[in-house]
């Protein structure tokens, strides 16, 4: 009744795990350090501390409103 003649044997359980093959990259040949490739300048991104402090005073002041 449940014929599977038409099924290949070496089908995996998950057709979408099959093998592969693996890459072998260059050993000899680094890439450079990540502060090195950075272009951030002095100073930069300094005020968002005191941004996200004024967005959380708000929000809790809003907050403290609605509640109230």
């Amino acid at each position: 009744m449940n014929d599977r003649k038409d099924e290949p044997k070496d089908v995996p359980l998950n057709p979408a795990l099959k093998s592969e093959t693996e890459t072998v990259y260059e050993t000899k040949v680094s890439s450079p350090a990540p502060i090195e490739t950075t272009s951030a300048k002095e100073n930069e991104g300094e005020t968002w501390p005191i941004v996200w402090l004024l967005v959380t005073f708000l929000g809790l002041a809003l907050a403290v409103y609605f509640l109230v």
